[in-house]
């Protein structure tokens, strides 16, 4: 990781990792981990109990150490698990222990799950938004994005920034507050919305029947950017203010005040800017002061935009037509159990309201 002081913002860069740990999955998506009893089970959610490491025999569970002699070389085995032989699939795991994603969020506002997208959903991604190598395209407005490609499921479930999101939302009855939505910022543009420094809904007024809630308490809301495009200050990377969500305030107005043409609102010292690589997923309290950034690159910066909110916050826009369109798709099918049950939780497990 590198702070470059001498620009404002402060910006921090985060490099690929040289090294990932790895999940241990079933096919219908299933974690292999290791029980508080010591044995080895089968999780429906994520946690530090899943995570595992490749060795020179085999894997290692991390947080326990205990090793599990396979042919880590090839990416499939089969393990015994109590009575049942189970077939499991090696699949890319997180940089970190979420424990320690979470430790960080809850610290500074914000957190990063540096590339935690394997390459292929990450190419899916890149497809819906017309981004990377399909930058000369248009996207497709025809249908939800959720419809139109199996990567955005998988990237709305993925399992370690969801455990992470749960668990710090204190529930784990938690919503979309939108269906998933691409901001493709093109080269020489500044994002449509967001550009002043604000938070988000539902600490800031919102289209939906949603009141404003206070900022102190326990958090209700947190944004997930997943990045489509090698995120920079260049491109325009989302720029906040850390620790700003523990602070019982709004942006100052100061930071917001008029500008000349062609400037932008506060850059300064105060604020961060996040660098990361395609593939990622940055975290973020929804009331973290943040704003837009300008895309001076030469090619279009893609991202999909989601944020998960507690039970009690109602949806600015109602997920769950989505949901059904989703289900009617054959694109629902290429997803596994666990993306089939947690995508479907987070479009429908909503208030009933009537948008305004």
């Amino acid at each position: 990781m590198e702070h470059q002081q001498d620009s404002q913002p402060q910006i921090v860069t985060l490099k690929r990792p040289k090294h990932h740990y790895v999940l241990l999955t079933t096919a219908d998506g299933h974690m292999l981990g290791i029980s508080a009893e010591g044995a080895l089970a089968l999780f429906n959610d994520a946690s530090d109990d899943v995570v595992w490491d490749r060795t020179a025999g085999g894997v290692k569970h991390v947080v326990t150490g205990r090793d599990i002699a396979i042919d880590s070389t090839n990416d499939t085995c089969t393990l015994s698990i109590g009575a049942a032989e189970v077939d499991i699939i090696i699949s890319h795991g997180p940089e970190k222990l979420p424990s320690e994603y979470l430790e960080h969020l809850r610290r500074e506002g914000w957190t990063c799950l540096n590339s935690i997208l394997p390459p292929e959903v990450v190419a899916g991604l890149e497809r819906v938004a017309c981004t990377g190598p399909y930058e000369h395209l248009e996207q497709n407005q025809g249908s939800p994005k959720i419809c139109q490609d199996a990567a955005v499921g998988r990237a709305v479930a993925e399992p370690i920034s969801l455990c992470i999101l749960r668990e710090y939302l204190q529930t784990s009855d938690i919503h979309l507050g939108h269906p998933p939505g691409f901001n493709v910022l093109p080269p020489e543009t500044l994002a449509r919305a967001g550009r002043s420094w604000h938070s988000d809904i539902p600490y800031t007024r919102s289209s939906s029947p949603q009141p404003v809630f206070p900022r102190v308490g326990p958090p209700k809301a947190c944004n997930r950017n997943t990045f489509i495009s090698n995120f920079s200050h260049l491109n325009g990377a989302t720029m906040l203010r850390p620790g700003s969500h523990l602070l019982d305030a709004n942006p100052p107005a100061e930071w917001n005040a008029p500008v000349e043409q062609g400037e932008q609102p506060y850059s300064g010292p105060e604020a961060t800017v996040v660098e990361a690589p395609a593939g990622s997923m940055f975290l973020y309290d929804a009331r973290t002061w943040h704003r837009a950034g300008y895309n001076r690159s030469e090619h279009k910066r893609g991202m999909m935009a989601t944020n998960y909110e507690t039970l009690d916050v109602i949806p600015k826009r109602d997920t769950r037509p989505a949901c059904g369109k989703l289900h009617r798709s054959p694109v629902y099918q290429e997803l596994n159990a666990r993306e089939q049950r947690d995508v479907t939780d987070l479009l429908m497990n909503v208030l009933d309201y009537e948008e305004s």
